[in-house]
């Protein structure tokens, strides 16, 4: 059984239709990329998918049940969220933001020893354990997606929903967090929706061995899905965006090269 399915979803904002109709599923350890040009409302879609806005038409099944059957705490256990930006208000330690990833599984909201030692492991593996003790509020915007990043993983959730991840990071950073999600799928089985304007993050997944699909979103629906390699050799990326585009190999590395007509 696929862990979500997302069937005949609409929305708008006022009279302005958003997106209609669209359908996908996600397995258990799939990796699901969402692309489009900017606007197309793949963040608008994402928000649906997890709840936070609401539907005109159309249905999201977690595990088979609607999200609306699942209590908050419940849902923390399905879905983890990374979104784009994140607004800081409170100057709390950087290491109890990464230990509220596991708030559904205790009472209080500071963490204690036990959630502290799993926090500062997570941190470790994303290499951001040196900012354990600062204040949130003084992180660059790199450091701070890494955090949410981080904070995600510690829910330790069934399906992991990232809203452009690498957004705010530099080249090295980027490399880090795909190889890390490439392990995090394959290892723990946890499944992976993001959306990203860079097409080379689902071909560097499909060349790590991960199950791995792509979605072009434009003109308010899904127009295609299937394997990067597929569609990126498709010719669709001329017609989308005007580009003219090749998909080279490198050391057996897959990698698209675009530029203008």
């Amino acid at each position: 059984m696929n862990l979500l399915q997302v069937r005949d979803l609409s929305f708008s904002y006022g009279r302005k239709q958003v997106f209609s109709q669209v359908a996908l599923d996600i397995a258990p350890g799939e990796l699901f990329c969402l692309v489009g040009p900017n606007g197309c409302g793949k963040s608008t879609l994402l928000h649906c998918i997890l709840g936070h806005f609401k539907p005109q038409s159309g249905s999201v099944l977690i595990q088979g049940q609607p999200l609306s059957s699942y209590s908050p705490r419940e849902l923390a256990a399905q879905l983890a969220y990374v979104p784009q930006t994140h607004s800081r208000s409170f100057p709390y330690r950087t290491l109890d933001v990464v230990a509220m990833g596991q708030t559904r599984s205790r009472s209080g909201m500071l963490s204690g020893r036990e959630q502290e030692h799993g926090a500062l492991a997570i941190m470790e593996e994303l290499g951001i354990a040196h900012l354990a003790q600062e204040p949130y509020t003084t992180l660059s915007g790199g450091e701070l997606q890494m955090v949410m990043l981080a904070r995600a993983l510690y829910q330790d959730s069934a399906l992991l929903v990232l809203d452009e991840p690498a957004a705010h990071l530099d080249i090295r950073r980027t490399q880090h967090i795909l190889n890390l999600l490439l392990d995090v799928s394959r290892r723990r089985g946890t499944a992976i929706l993001m959306s990203t304007h860079d097409f080379n993050h689902p071909l560097q997944f499909q060349d790590g061995g991960a199950q791995v699909k792509m979605a072009l979103m434009e003109g308010g629906a899904l127009s295609m899905g299937g394997a990067p390699v597929d569609l990126l050799t498709s010719g669709y990326l001329e017609k989308m965006y005007q580009i003219n585009s090749q998909l080279v190999q490198v050391q057996g590395r897959h990698f698209l090269a675009a530029w203008s007509q």
